[in-house]
């Protein structure tokens, strides 16, 4: 049977950290220029050794101008992948102090996101991201300055580490600041850790939405939770497996997920160093987890639920959806 082009369905991207996603040839062209060679290791042995990866990209970073030049590039790329909603997790404290205040590399970022979503014509928001890891100290700042580009190009705030779960009684405060400001709180939880770390994002951070969320397969009570209260989780099938978080993508447990009813949206978490962008994502939903048009078009749906979105943009994504779904296939 024809099926319908993956790259034309409608898709939300919400869950592409920026820094590494950034499109391999923009990141390369920016290497030569300061005489560097830039290359993506084959596959990565311990997940630390894909952090160290991950922190030469910003080190590339001499100005704002590079900075900016990568997020045009992103989005561009993105928008040529038939995103029509895109969110990225931003950390501005990689690039501070030397580039400026987190303030000010704030507004380089987002300001760079929205001119190149206007120029697309797809809407971009952004996730400022807390690193739980490392960023206990300047968590309220990195609220406060979310909430002043509330309205502004920031759509939400995040928390982002590998160890879960994260102790995330530590950001309550900074969760408060970006609540007030009317900002989603986007928390990962459920890749390396459990039910438990979920939990802890809900009832503990107030979570509005979960990054990943896959070991909630663990817990049925919890899955039937997050269906029944249309909690989004983002996951990232390339990713968990290319960092050893799930075995294979066979087993992956987003199928599960949605068959029980939870809204999931794909994504490819950093496609700089996976190789895989969003569009990847959906032909590992139709190839391998077997999923046909009807259901794909039921994923990618739950794009609708995202608290950024626009009415203007959810009545655009609703249309093209259903006119991606009554074309023909081929």
């Amino acid at each position: 049977m024809t099926a319908r082009d993956l790259t034309s369905l409608p898709k939300v991207h919400v869950h592409a950290h920026l820094d590494g996603s950034y499109p391999l040839d923009a990141v390369r062209a920016l290497a030569a220029r300061q005489g560097a060679d830039f290359v993506v290791p084959v596959s990565f042995p311990t997940v630390w050794d894909f952090f160290d990866s991950y922190g030469t990209v910003p080190e590339l970073v001499q100005s704002e101008v590079d900075l900016a030049t990568l997020c045009e590039a992103l989005v561009y790329a993105e928008a040529a992948a038939g995103v029509l909603y895109f969110e990225p997790a931003i950390e501005p404290q990689l690039y501070s102090p030397r580039l400026g205040t987190i303030e000010h590399v704030t507004g380089v970022i987002v300001d760079a996101l929205q001119r190149a979503g206007a120029a697309t014509g797809i809407q971009v928001g952004a996730n400022l991201t807390i690193n739980t890891d490392q960023d206990e100290p300047i968590a309220d700042e990195l609220a406060h300055v979310a909430a002043l580009f509330a309205g502004r190009g920031v759509t939400a705030i995040g928390t982002a580490g590998f160890v879960e779960p994260a102790g995330l009684a530590r950001f309550v405060p900074a969760a408060n600041i970006a609540r007030d400001a009317g900002l989603q709180i986007v928390s990962h939880a459920g890749q390396t850790g459990g039910p438990d770390s979920i939990l802890e994002a809900l009832d503990v951070l107030g979570a509005t939405r979960i990054s990943h969320g896959i070991n909630a397969v663990r817990d049925p009570d919890l899955v039937a939770r997050l269906a029944e209260q249309h909690i989004v989780c983002d996951v990232c099938p390339v990713s968990n497996v290319a960092l050893g978080v799930v075995a294979n993508l066979e087993s992956h447990p987003a199928l599960a997920l949605i068959a029980a009813g939870v809204p999931v949206t794909l994504n490819a978490d950093d496609s700089l160093w996976f190789g895989r962008g969003v569009v990847a994502q959906y032909v590992v939903a139709r190839d391998i987890w077997g999923l046909d048009d009807s259901q794909l078009r039921s994923v990618s749906a739950a794009g609708l639920l995202i608290g950024g979105m626009s009415s203007a943009t959810r009545c655009t994504y609703e249309d093209s959806l259903a006119a991606w779904f009554t074309a023909a296939p081929g």
